[in-house]
């Protein structure tokens, strides 16, 4: 068996569309990530200031005593610190992300994904409670972790537009390769989130990391605006998985990119994202998942919209979630996940929507069950990597989607020509790209 992270194994309702698997986990919180840090002045000078008090209350503790030597416990403090309030900034800027900050408390072993150093986090929450700086909010078993929010002075300070997101930056040392295994199903027959992998570097991930570093590299150097406000400094990562942890390791499955806001952000949000100041294209491959289902069962797919099921013209966002999970599923699907049951009409069931998906695409049925939908997402995502190098190299930034990437709206054609050309090598096929 492989060595596994413990992070990962709430019991959580999974999505449904292929996707939940190697996501960050469904919760109600935003999770507490440690690679983020208060990098710039103002948000460092918060963070230094409740950094001193946590020091001051360690400090004032009766009979503790401190085994390492008190210039590491203040490194490791002022860290933390950072990294806390950090996460606390992404959370009460917009609390559309979350609720509360869900924090890790439990001590496991370091892997190839910590950030090392963060040991002492459980007694650095407490001082930052007790010094009235923060909220803390007890764990929900199978829900939630244990959550946190700012209050008095840091809530307002950290929600005062004199302090930008832009402020967040991020720490050196991320992987960026992820590697996760399916962890099985609950009694509901819902799957549960997937356990990370502890993997040994290779030349392959040596190579798929080269690929990583130098996409996100180039893209760090782009200025990113939201309503012309600058952005939190991100990383994009790629993410594998196993079907199961007994299998032995490979990067063949999955490999969809994760880490940048705007995957998340609503569509009718777009267009208020620029990039060096200049407004986007939105370039999507049309019907790429399908197109790459139909090319497993050596047809020609139909012509139009793959995803236009009759009566349910006006519900792609949930044809879209239900064939995935037709294709992610290892028996037949007997109820409709979560997230395809909201994108459908009221009264549909699981064997209705695969009947009218079987009625429309006849040559895709023998997929139905056999849990093929990862070795697509696997080729949609060698593609889009491809892509993304080869505009890098042209000196075009370009933000990835799952299924297509957004643009400087002058490179807008430049970008199509690409798509295209990347799509036809590495799958053999004639993918329409759609600049929205």
């Amino acid at each position: 068996m492989l060595p596994l992270s413990s992070r990962a194994k709430a019991h959580l309702r999974a999505k449904g569309d292929g996707d939940e698997l190697i996501a960050p986990l469904t919760t109600p919180d935003i999770l507490f990530d440690p690679w983020v840090t208060s990098s710039g002045p103002k948000l460092a000078a918060i963070a230094a200031e409740v950094a001193q008090a946590v020091l001051e209350a360690h400090s004032k503790e009766a009979g503790v005593r401190i085994r390492q030597p008190k210039a590491e416990v203040v490194e490791r403090t002022v860290t933390i610190v950072s990294s806390i309030i950090a996460n606390l900034k992404l959370l009460h800027a917009n609390h559309r992300w979350g609720q509360y900050l869900a924090l890790p408390m439990k001590h496991t072993a370091l892997t190839r994904y910590d950030r090392p150093g963060f040991g002492i986090m459980p007694k650095v929450v407490e001082a930052m409670e007790s010094a009235g700086l923060i909220m803390r909010h007890p764990p929900v078993t199978h829900v939630r972790r244990t959550g946190i929010e700012a209050t008095g002075w840091l809530r307002a300070s950290l929600m005062a537009k004199q302090v930008p997101v832009a402020d967040i930056g991020r720490a050196e040392g991320e992987e960026v390769i992820r590697l996760s295994a399916r962890a099985g199903r609950d009694h509901y027959g819902n799957r549960l989130p997937s356990v990370l992998v502890d993997y040994r570097d290779t030349e392959e991930t040596m190579k798929l990391r080269d690929e990583m570093d130098e996409i996100n590299t180039f893209l760090a150097t782009q200025h990113l605006e939201v309503n012309r406000e600058p952005q939190a400094a991100y990383k994009l990562t790629r993410r594998f998985l196993l079907r199961s942890p007994l299998d032995s390791e490979a990067f063949n499955l999955h490999g969809r990119l994760y880490g940048g806001f705007w995957i998340s952000m609503p569509k009718v949000h777009r267009d208020s994202l620029t990039i060096n100041e200049e407004p986007i294209a939105d370039l999507d491959y049309g019907s790429m998942f399908p197109r790459l289902a139909y090319a497993r069962v050596s047809t020609v797919p139909p012509e139009g919209d793959l995803y236009a099921i009759p009566g349910l013209e006006q519900h792609r966002a949930g044809v879209k979630a239900g064939l995935s999970a037709l294709l992610s599923t290892e028996t037949e699907m007997t109820r409709l996940p979560p997230k395809v049951k909201e994108g459908l009409p009221a009264g549909w069931t699981a064997s209705r929507f695969r009947d009218a998906v079987a009625k429309k695409h006849p040559a895709l049925v023998p997929l139905f069950g056999k849990d093929i939908a990862m070795d697509l997402m696997f080729t949609e995502s060698c593609i889009l990597v491809a892509v993304l190098l080869r505009l890098a190299r042209m000196g075009i930034a370009a933000l990835p989607m799952h299924d297509g990437v957004m643009v400087q709206s002058r490179h807008g054609e430049a970008a199509r020509q690409v798509m295209l050309a990347v799509a036809a090598n590495r799958s053999g096929l004639d993918i329409p790209v759609v600049i929205k």
